[in-house]
């Protein structure tokens, strides 16, 4: 279960928006947050004290809003590399996972969700989760709606059927109590012919029905097996089917196993609009 959490902030628009979202995972057993701002050592040069000065005073802020909701809280500000001190400040603390925010606005914006996010994925053994927030129009004014409500109600799991997507299966299993219903999805890439197409379809659907057989005691099971392209076909199952969040690991076999190396990973955090929560694989 979830029970730290660490959340990094640049004090943007999106990480001020991301705080309303973290009361959700209390129902995922959060006790504790952990918020770090980390001054840019190659950005900052000799102002970097003054900054220090500056993000204590917002950071503050930031814990009280976190401990109204009846979050234990602590803060760090530090100076350095701003990704290595993620990854070094979540060991320390020992969290569960870690939390970021990002638009949906197409590329994803801020230093803390492009690079940092697959930084964090290939570097951290940590859960890592980004939340995601619609940027909206109001005369000239910038507006932020979240999409994390109701974060757990319909959870999408792609899975591969290797050793690495069943971790996702373990903490889909942790969270049975909090999750109402779950789509498993397969996606079949490299089908030569029609008649292996549908062979592979078929076999696909067995052993999702085989998982779903011991999930259903507890959840609502749907079953999804298609052909194409992960990362387009993921975001149209998830936009198709009102997916609340899509909980995926970092490393599987064939089409999953550069899901944070190369242009799949990317294009998903930058097309769909579901919060990700990504399970890291034990191949690191």
């Amino acid at each position: 279960m979830i029970q730290t959490i660490l959340i990094p902030t640049d004090f943007t628009i999106e990480s001020e928006k991301l705080l309303s979202c973290i009361a959700e995972l209390k129902n995922a057993g959060l006790k504790k947050a952990i918020l770090l701002h980390v001054v840019d050592i190659f950005k900052s040069q000799g102002l970097a004290p003054m900054f220090k000065e500056n993000a204590e005073g917002k950071i503050a802020e930031y814990k009280q809003l976190l401990e109204e909701m009846g979050i234990e809280t602590i803060t760090h500000v530090a100076e350095g590399d701003v990704n290595k001190t993620i990854i070094k400040v979540a060991d320390e603390e020992n969290v569960d996972c870690i939390v970021i925010g990002a638009t949906t606005s197409g590329i994803i914006k801020g230093r803390l969700t492009g690079r940092t996010t697959n930084y964090i994925s290939r570097r951290s053994d940590k859960i890592l989760l980004i939340e995601k927030y619609n940027k909206l129009e109001k005369g000239e004014e910038e507006l932020y709606a979240k999409t994390c409500s109701a974060k757990f109600s319909k959870v999408m799991v792609p899975l591969d059927f290797s050793d690495n997507s069943n971790k996702t299966l373990d903490m889909l299993r942790q969270m049975k109590d909090i999750i109402q219903e779950v789509v498993l999805v397969h996606i079949i890439e490299n089908a030569k012919n029609k008649t292996q197409l549908e062979n592979k379809k078929r076999e696909s659907l067995e052993k999702l029905y085989e998982i779903g057989n011991d999930l259903k005691k507890n959840l609502i099971v749907n079953y999804v097996v298609k052909e194409g392209k992960p990362a387009k076909i993921l975001d149209e199952i998830a936009e198709e089917m009102d997916i609340t969040l899509i909980m995926i690991t970092t490393h599987g076999v064939e089409s999953f196993k550069d899901i944070l190396l190369g242009s799949t990973a990317e294009n998903l955090l930058r097309s769909t609009a579901k919060p990700i929560l990504l399970i890291p694989a034990d191949n690191r």
